[in-house]
């Protein structure tokens, strides 16, 4: 038991320091429509690559036809679909001079298909700043002028938004809130404003607002034409270049479904999660094992005391870590508007994650991983 004691022990200590830093993000992140408005806008560039997103689509460019912003562009590239993506397009901008289409040319090697998407779309772009969304986010009218009411108060370079994950059924419930427990306990935001280390961001591709000069300052997507996790290598390009990168909630004035069934959320975060770290297998390994120390060990030890009664100090400890990881959880589904009772699946959401994060190294390191029928580019792997 002095082992497992223990353990506990740094289960805890981890738990404690990472709800501080939920504590201190709760109330450093702010929201889109809370910054201040200003004189004149500039013209922007939205940009919405698009590939296989019939059921999107339409939902999408619609929501961005209705912006209350006085000027702006929008530019779909339809990235080889095989569905009726550019049929749907093609309706939609019938008669509407704002929103212009383009056919994605073949993918050429060693590139991923969104940075070839996004390069091909910042070429055709006229705007002083590029708004990169993808095609399953749906926006309030006021998200264009919010976004850039934001840009304008930090002056930044990138400004990354959080949308709000819906969740309509429960696969959704066992996968979407590790999303948003990780960003709001990864990173002291106060520190990672305040210090040009490119670690030190969450990018999150949903939504980017990029100045034209900074983003082509950094190279653009070719800079990381083949990094399955672009939103993150790009925002660690901009702290790299000295420029400033901010990350806001965006939750009020855009919403995203970023997947529908278990199968989706799964094959999505393994293509995700360890390009996310950047492919440093100590570091997927090491967060493993703390999600499995802190949210699954101690609710295991404590029902299997109910069968063969463990010493009270040890029962103690696991009890302690189980509060701790309901006040956690809670913390972070309260802040992204998550259910309630999501905060009691903690350990289902945890174990769940610790097979994601294990998937999405071996089909990495074996060259398996794909999206939407695409082989990903296998890069480098980083001990």
């Amino acid at each position: 038991m002095g082992l497992t004691s223990r353990l506990l022990s740094i289960a805890s200590i981890a738990l404690l320091y990472l709800l501080g830093v939920q504590v201190i993000n709760f109330f450093t992140l702010k929201k889109l429509g809370r910054f201040p408005g200003r004189e004149d806008y500039p013209f922007v560039s939205i940009l919405v690559p698009a590939r296989n997103e019939e059921r999107n689509i339409e939902k999408c460019i619609n929501s961005l036809l209705q912006q209350d912003y006085p000027n702006y562009e929008i530019i779909v590239l339809d990235d080889e679909s095989e569905d009726r993506t550019w049929e749907i397009l093609s309706r939609l901008a019938q008669g509407n001079d704002r929103l212009h289409l383009l056919k994605g040319k073949p993918l050429p090697e060693g590139w991923i298909g969104k940075c070839w998407a996004c390069h091909q779309l910042s070429e055709k772009a006229r705007g002083e700043f590029l708004l990169l969304v993808d095609a399953d986010t749906f926006h309030k009218p006021s998200m264009l002028r919010s976004v850039m009411d934001a840009a304008h108060f930090y002056q930044a370079d990138l400004i990354s938004g959080l949308p709000h994950e819906k969740i309509e059924t429960f696969s959704e419930l066992l996968t979407i809130p590790l999303i948003s427990w990780g960003i709001l306990a990864a990173i002291p935001l106060p520190l990672a404003f305040a210090l040009p280390h490119p670690a030190l961001s969450i990018t999150i591709g949903q939504l980017l607002l990029f100045k034209r000069e900074s983003y082509e300052r950094i190279g653009g997507h070719i800079s990381v034409k083949d990094h399955v996790c672009e939103d993150m290598a790009l925002g660690r390009l901009i702290k790299a270049k000295g420029l400033r990168w901010r990350l806001v909630d965006a939750g009020d004035v855009t919403e995203c479904r970023m997947y529908t069934n278990l199968s989706e959320a799964v094959n999505g975060l393994s293509k995700t999660i360890f390009g996310a770290l950047n492919f440093r297998v100590l570091l997927i390994l090491l967060f493993s094992l703390l999600l499995w120390l802190m949210f699954c060990l101690p609710p295991w030890l404590l029902l299997k005391s109910l069968v063969n009664p463990f010493p009270r100090p040890l029962v103690r400890q696991a009890l302690i870590l189980v509060v701790l990881s309901l006040l956690s959880w809670r913390v972070a589904n309260h802040r992204f508007r998550v259910p309630w009772y999501a905060t009691f699946l903690y350990p289902v959401i945890s174990g769940l994650a610790i097979f994601i994060f294990l998937r999405s190294m071996i089909l990495t390191v074996t060259g398996k991983a794909q999206w939407k029928g695409r082989l990903l580019a296998i890069r480098r792997i980083h001990w």
